[in-house]
């Protein structure tokens, strides 16, 4: 499962690493959440969600049939139960009769054909596109609803998360019509919490005093209001936080994270995601400049991936070898990990005939001089880390030029056309990595994300042998030589995986410890926050 977001989409749960404190009252209901954001609201439909504060908003606002546990397993949620038949290829799922829509509408299977159904029009670039292409949904019941499967596929159920929209409010509406249709400012949806209010300042959403996911135990959040206020930058916010104003912070950089340690008040959590950014370099014929691949690790030795995490994100990840990171379960150490080292790199290109003969800083093979562009977003951390991969592979005579793209022109001028040498980009995960979308040699083209056009037999032998087991041992087992020939091959570069660091006064309670794999996911148990305690029986 893969999206394009302003960074991009794919997989695995880190862990958390800093615990929350054990509450040692019980919790009580009523009282108000509000945590600073940086950013303002664009779209609130989930399928055209593009801010950060879009997608904050989706995940207190929406619920799927399935969701990601404490653990980061895939587990129900609108779904009552799963019958996986026909060795995967066959998933029905039965819808909780106690789900409603925030109008009291109840949720059906019509919900889930209609969405699935925007899923999978052609402009649909985000999180699921690649998973429900060739899957046909159907309604069996008032709350069934059946996946065929093209073939078997393991981690399907991961792809099940997906935000479910109410047919009853906009069936007939296509893709092209959600973005001016009313809804994409005030949804209703069956998450927690339902809007209330929205303007570029603030967001206030109120409790679903009928959500589904509380019982037995009670019918609602504890909390009465959540309200999401917007600031010019991280900063500004903490400022809010310590002087009484805020009660979370959505995310605080490493500098100003060490500065709120001292303060008795704040805590500071810093969870590891599977968001990785990625300089994937075009391998078809008609790109001499990567023929080799030789090349190809230089460029790859040559980048400082440490110093890119603290120029672009103030040091809140790791670096990364591939496309998940140390920590997953998928990881395999048998592949190749580039040590940055200019001597290295330039030992590589020579001894592959690249030379700089005329004494201009680059080098050059015959007629090629080795040059090329690079495209990527205008989005701050990626222009840093696009300015700082340029400066690496100066040194060692590979000149490049930066291209920077506003999110939208780049997915549409850039990478639906494959109009690009070498794509820089960030890839947001989901819980079950699928490297199939990214160097099968089926997804060459849009709207596949083999973004490389990296084409092997033996390649794609080995993804389509992994992709029909659910068994995660033996899918790590026949993902290793796939992580193996990629690190060796090196169609891509991959720089670091981001961790998101968030601050939350330390009277708000209730919040578990979880793996997540976005920030939005610090919202996994919002329901049982609470700021107002109860008298102990």
């Amino acid at each position: 499962m893969v999206a394009l977001i302003g960074l991009l989409a794919l997989t695995s749960a880190g862990a958390v690493v800093a615990e929350r404190d054990q509450p040692a009252t019980l919790p009580g209901f009523g009282g108000s959440y509000v945590e600073g954001v940086v950013g303002t609201v664009s779209h609130l439909n989930p399928l055209l969600a593009e801010t950060d504060v879009d997608r904050d908003v989706v995940r207190l606002v929406f619920t799927g049939l399935t969701r990601s546990d404490r653990n980061g397993e895939i587990v129900p949620d609108l779904a009552a139960s799963v019958r996986v038949e026909d060795e995967g290829r066959l998933w029905t799922f039965e819808l909780r009769d106690d789900a409603r829509w925030h109008d009291g509408a109840p949720v059906v299977a019509d919900d889930v054909v209609y969405t699935v159904g925007l899923l999978q029009d052609e402009r649909y670039t985000g999180a699921y596109a690649e998973a429900f292409r060739g899957v046909v949904v159907e309604r069996v019941a008032t709350r069934v609803v059946r996946f065929t499967l093209p073939g078997a596929y393991g981690p399907f159920g991961g792809s099940t998360t997906f935000p479910l929209l109410p047919s009853h409010r906009l069936k007939g509406r296509t893709l092209g019509d959600l973005g001016l249709d009313p809804f994409d400012r005030m949804p209703i949806g069956t998450g927690p919490f339902k809007l209330s209010f929205v303007d570029e300042r603030e967001v206030t959403l109120l409790a679903n005093l009928d959500f589904y996911r509380t019982r037995p135990e009670r019918t609602r959040p504890y909390l009465d209001r959540l309200v999401l206020r917007s600031y010019r930058d991280a900063s500004e916010a903490l400022m809010a936080l310590a002087n009484g104003e805020l009660d979370g912070v959505s995310t605080v950089s490493s500098a100003d994270a060490e500065r709120a340690r001292a303060l008795p008040t704040i805590a500071i959590y810093s969870y590891p995601t599977n968001d990785y950014v990625a300089l994937f370099l075009d391998l078809r014929p008609a790109k001499t400049v990567f023929r080799e691949r030789a090349v190809r690790q230089a460029i790859a030795t040559a980048i400082d991936r440490g110093r890119i995490l603290d120029l672009a994100v103030d040091g809140r990840g790791r670096v990364a070898d591939t496309f998940v990171p140390r920590t997953s379960w998928a990881y395999s150490d048998g592949i190749v990990r580039y040590e940055h080292s200019l001597e290295q790199a330039r030992d590589l290109l020579e001894r592959a005939g690249w030379l700089d003969l005329d004494g201009d800083g680059a080098r050059e093979k015959g007629d090629v001089a080795l040059r090329f562009t690079i495209d990527s977003s205008d989005e701050p951390a990626r222009a840093s880390a696009g300015a700082r991969i340029v400066e690496d592979l100066k040194q060692v005579g590979i000149w490049t030029e930066l291209r920077l793209h506003p999110f939208g022109e780049l997915v549409e001028q850039v990478i639906r056309t494959r109009d690009f040498d070498a794509l820089l980009v960030g890839i947001s995960s989901t819980p079950e990595p699928d490297p199939y979308s990214f160097f099968h040699s089926s997804q060459t083209t849009d709207p596949g994300f083999n973004f490389s056009g990296y084409s092997t037999l033996t390649m794609d032998r080995a993804l389509e042998a992994a992709r029909p087991t659910a068994d995660r041992d033996e899918r790590k087992r026949l993902w290793a030589p796939v992580m193996q020939t990629i690190s060796t091959e090196v169609p891509a570069v991959y720089i670091y995986f981001a961790d998101h660091l968030y601050a939350q006064h330390r009277s708000v309670k209730g919040a578990k410890v979880a793996s997540i794999v976005e920030p939005t996911g610090r919202f996994w148990d919002v329901e049982d926050w609470y700021v107002k305690s109860a008298p102990r029986r």
